[in-house]
């Protein structure tokens, strides 16, 4: 819904009511208002309609046949659609009864009820939505990192009624939107609303960056490069220099070639865990060169490298392009230390101060530092660690748990309204390690019953698919980023994970010898000796680990 439109439909309401007034005659539409129970003021949401025989019914103001741009505002999914509301709808009242789902991001209960004749007055119906979470007021702010083929205007309506702090449209060389790209917030953003036009830098074997907070594009933007060299390495390098942030895009379903290599150099910043595949399904580009890929996930893959003592933060975003997704369906929290700005969210991104969630809000500390945190222990003082983690959520979910190096080490079952469910326990340290928290729904009935994971807007799906709007089906899943606990100052090292992922470069070298496309014989030798360079980074934690050091 553009902003023009959205003007539209106020003045229509606002003139049917001066109708009403001025002459006593039925009005010829029903508003249906949405407020915030606490405050009782009008709030923007995202809107389902459906009448006594099941059929979809579309508000007044809205067009009849659904369209997929992402500029039309409306959205639908699991053959469901749903319309943007900034707090008023109007309704055929020949329509009635109706039963609507009123949805606004995670942190306010899901709406759900009747709109019947006898429960209006002068026409309308109020209907008050309830707030039971409040992360921004202990300084958690989420926002979608990946979002494509939308205007700030838009975006701005639609982060509104997701209940979404920060967006980030990533302009690209198949997008239109290159002249969007300011260097700086974007001036529609406001208070707990902030846009952000940056770039998404691509190759389909080497793999996708989202690079935030840029100043100016990185080059080129268009086209798409097609050779294997250059490689990203100078991209990070370029990001970095004017204050960027780069995390791995959509990384479950394309590891690419180059995240080891990246990761090795430390250049990478964080990992996209959720976004265009559920984490705990298999890549699905480039698997060809993923070692023993029907035992390699991508929350597996991600647990590979902090096991080797790489230290990268968790991100999340949508990839949003059409109407089948809802901005926010993934989103990142991270925690602002101040007051809340781009910059300072940025900030907390870089200090690994998150978790991501498609519903579940998460708590998690280690001796009380929170995710990001280095907690240092001295085996000679006992070397005993103090964990707690809750989470609470509006979609139901089957366990949270603790994982060490990847390992579950504790869970619980949430109960109650809000599927609240939580884990105190003290751990002896007894080697470097890393703790996070983790709630999640089964995968394995969606599994058996045939459920596609990979196929893109499919019509039947998850629980969480039938309020979310994701580009494949997901579980209801939320994770934190890491604490990082040292152990007498030994590093966190693995000889398993250090010499898989030797293997896995082992596999891009034959390839890139093989496949690689280069202007030059040089430009492949320089390629694969890089390649072979963050190979001997691997070797070397391997052998780190194997010493015990």
């Amino acid at each position: 819904m553009s902003i023009d439109r959205r003007r539209f439909i106020q003045g229509a309401i606002a003139s049917g009511f001066s109708r009403m007034a001025a002459g006593g005659r039925a009005p010829d539409s029903v508003v249906f208002r949405l407020v915030d129970e606490k405050r009782m003021r009008p709030v923007s949401a995202r809107v389902r309609l459906v009448d006594a025989q099941g059929r979809e019914v579309v508000p007044l103001g809205h067009p009849e046949m659904f369209r997929i741009d992402a500029q039309e505002g409306d959205v639908s999914f699991q053959s469901r659609r749903f319309f943007y509301s900034d707090g008023e709808l109007r309704i055929d009242p020949r329509r009635l009864p109706l039963r609507y789902e009123a949805v606004k991001g995670y942190e306010y209960l899901i709406g759900k009820g009747e709109i019947r004749r006898e429960d209006l007055r002068d026409g309308s119906m109020t209907v008050p939505l309830r707030r039971w979470s409040a992360l921004a007021e202990r300084g958690w702010y989420g926002g979608d990192i990946h979002i494509h083929h939308i205007a700030p205007e838009t975006c701005r309506l639609e982060m509104d009624a997701e209940d979404l702090n920060v967006a980030n449209i990533l302009t690209s060389d198949f997008t239109t939107d290159q002249n969007q790209f300011e260097g700086k917030v974007n001036g529609l953003s406001a208070g707990r609303r902030l846009i952000y036009v940056s770039q998404e830098f691509r190759h389909d074997d080497l793999g996708h960056l989202c690079l935030l907070n840029l100043k100016r594009l990185v080059q080129p933007v268009k086209p798409i490069q097609t050779l294997h060299s250059p490689l990203h390495l100078r991209v990070y390098d370029e990001a970095h220099g004017q204050g960027g942030y780069v995390s791995w895009a959509h990384f479950p379903s394309w590891p690419g070639l180059e995240s080891p290599l990246d990761v090795a150099m430390e250049k990478l910043d964080g990992l996209e865990i959720m976004c265009q595949l559920d984490p705990r399904e298999f890549p699905i580009f480039v698997k060809q060169v993923v070692p023993e890929l029907e035992a390699n996930d991508g929350l597996r893959l991600w647990y590979r490298y902090l096991n080797c003592g790489f230290r990268l933060t968790a991100t999340a975003g949508t990839d949003k392009m059409t109407a089948f997704v809802t901005v926010g369906a993934n989103r990142v929290f991270a925690r602002v230390d101040g007051d809340f700005t781009y910059q300072a969210w940025i900030d907390a991104l870089k200090a690994g101060r998150t978790f991501v969630t498609n519903s579940p809000v998460l708590q998690f500390t280690v001796n009380g530092r929170e995710p990001g945190a280095t907690v240092q222990v001295d085996s000679k003082r006992g070397g005993v660690v103090g964990i707690s983690a809750s989470a609470d959520s509006q979609l139901p979910y089957h366990r949270l748990e603790i994982v060490c190096n990847g390992k579950v080490i504790a869970q619980s079952t949430p109960t109650g309204p809000y599927y609240h469910a939580e884990i105190v326990l003290e751990r002896q340290i007894r080697g470097s390690c890393w703790f996070a928290a983790r709630a999640l729904e089964d995968i394995d009935g969606y599994r058996k019953s045939g459920l596609p994971f990979t196929k893109v807007h499919s019509p039947e799906g998850t629980l969480h698919g039938n309020y979310y709007g994701t580009r494949r089906p997901e579980t209801v899943f939320a994770h934190t980023s890491p604490v990082y606990v040292i152990r007498d100052g030994e590093p966190i090292r693995n000889w398993d994970d250090a010499d898989y992922y030797a293997r896995y470069l082992d596999r891009c070298i034959q390839w890139l010898g093989t496949d690689g496309r280069f202007a030059s014989e040089s430009d492949r030798s320089s390629t694969i000796a890089a390649f072979q360079d963050a190979r001997t980074v691997y070797l070397g934690r391997a052998a780190d680990a194997r010493r015990g050091t």
